[in-house]
């Protein structure tokens, strides 16, 4: 798949990530690998960076990262880790390749954990990581785990819903407004925002690719039952004076929560609207 985008770019960036895995396959323990994120999706730009998940078998050592490193020829602009993934910066030919290693195992925790109801962004980036991602290594490992994914959780549609509109008042953005308090009304618009979003992925039943929302008009294109001209009531809503941008945000809260109520009938919406709509002071 290619876009507008840059054709080229997304080209470019997948032989590069070739290269890169061809490293780490030297490693037995690598049981998959494969590009994720923009370029997988097409979306790339010449300021794209690679994103390249790695899947071991068992926790790697300093040795096994550094090893792939120099077996690709690149080089390492940063390494970090913590308890779930390893992570590499590479530099090749100007583009960065940002290396994520995981365990197979936390891998199959996380899908565990989303299909539970878990809300976590971080499980559901790693799930679409799966589902859009071009394999380099391991197809099999990869389609095991996709097969697994194929459906999106109710546990987690009435989750996302109700975590999403759990909204501070529609009064508190009156009032912030009213003061011309512009740097507090921004942060509650745009939570605002981001919680209509992710509740729109929940009734949708579709996996979240970014936490917050990047790519947005690709987003849009991802969610059928969604608010009409959603982002472009988004982008006004940032530009408007503070009245206007309060009208526009709520606009979009009403319609979710309705669309809330038709698609997830299993999350009870009525209480997060009720707590929407007080008002203490009159």
């Amino acid at each position: 798949m290619t876009t507008a985008h840059g054709g080229d770019e997304v080209t470019r960036r997948i032989d590069i990530a070739h290269n890169a895995v061809r490293a780490y396959a030297a490693n037995d323990r690598v049981a998959a690998a494969l590009v994720a994120g923009s370029v997988a999706r097409g979306l790339a730009d010449a300021s794209s960076d690679i994103e390249l998940d790695v899947y071991w078998s068992s926790p790697p050592t300093a040795a096994d990262r550094a090893a792939a490193v120099e077996g690709a020829g690149f080089e390492r602009v940063y390494a970090e880790e913590d308890e779930h993934e390893w992570a590499d910066g590479l530099l090749v030919d100007g583009v960065k390749i940002d290396v994520s290693g995981f365990v197979t195992s936390t891998i199959d925790t996380y899908v565990d954990r989303a299909f539970e109801g878990d809300t976590e962004a971080e499980l559901q980036v790693r799930v679409t990581a799966l589902r859009d991602g071009i394999p380099l290594h391991g197809a099999a490992v990869i389609d095991a785990w996709r097969s697994r994914c194929a459906d999106y959780p109710e546990a987690l549609a009435v989750a996302m819903v109700l975590e999403g509109l759990d909204l501070r008042s529609r009064e508190r953005l009156e009032m912030l407004a009213e003061r011309d308090d512009v740097l507090l009304l921004h942060r509650d618009l745009l939570d605002g925002v981001q919680g209509v979003l992710d509740a729109l992925f929940g009734l949708n039943r579709v996996w979240m690719p970014h936490p917050f929302h990047k790519w947005l008009d690709w987003e849009e294109s991802l969610l059928a039952h969604r608010p009409e001209r959603l982002v472009a009531r988004i982008r006004s809503l940032l530009v408007t004076p503070p009245q206007e941008a309060v009208e526009i945000l709520v606009g979009l809260v009403d319609e979710t929560y309705a669309l809330a109520r038709t698609h997830v009938p299993g999350a009870d919406v009525a209480p997060l609207l009720e707590a929407f709509d007080l008002r203490r002071v009159r």
